[in-house]
């Protein structure tokens, strides 16, 4: 049998990292999957003491399908709407993870360090999602001014999917940290 204090380091260690691959959804990376994935390994194997039942994963599975309809709505789907290309739609995907990176790296000079890191990884994001749709587009001959127009609709569709994706991983977050208590 474990001890009691080492079921407490776990169930921290567990709860951290939740928290940690939430914080992947800032750069672009499946941090709302990789949640489930986790959790998934922790209602089949973690300690009894803070088990809780399977039906929290189904609903942690909900919210992160939700996260990524948003997310794809907004983001491949505004891009689409403009009038852009499959080139466009996937340079946006691909320049948003770098720009989400690069962001993360830098970030924003703020008050609060972590908040700076934060809205450099969606800002970033943004903007490399804007540069990878205008980059697609005008790779097959858009003219410049509709690559703009395209690459704008990335920036915004980007910003307001990731908002979206990041709110329904703070949903799954609030849901797994409360879980091993109320069950």
């Amino acid at each position: 049998m474990i001890s009691a204090w080492l079921v407490y380091v776990w169930l921290t260690l567990f709860l951290v990292l939740v928290g940690g691959l939430w914080m992947l959804n800032f750069v672009g990376l499946p941090g709302n999957w990789l949640i489930i994935a986790i959790v998934g390994v922790w209602v089949w194997l973690g300690p009894e003491r803070f088990q809780f039942p399977w039906i929290v994963l189904v609903a942690l599975i909900a919210l992160a399908l939700i996260g990524e309809g948003v997310e794809f709505a907004t983001s491949v789907l505004g891009t689409k709407k403009m009038g852009g290309s499959s080139r466009g739609a996937t340079l946006s995907v691909i320049g948003s993870i770098i720009g989400g990176l690069i962001g993360a790296v830098i970030g924003i000079p703020v008050p609060i360090p972590i908040i700076g890191i934060l809205i450099g990884s969606i800002l970033f994001a943004s903007i490399g999602a804007m540069v990878g749709a205008m980059a697609g587009e005008y790779w097959i001959g858009t003219p410049m001014k509709k690559s703009v127009q395209i690459g704008s609709a990335a920036f915004v569709g980007r910003a307001l999917g990731t908002v979206g994706k990041i709110t329904m991983g703070s949903a799954m977050v609030a849901l797994t940290w409360v879980a091993p208590f109320v069950w």
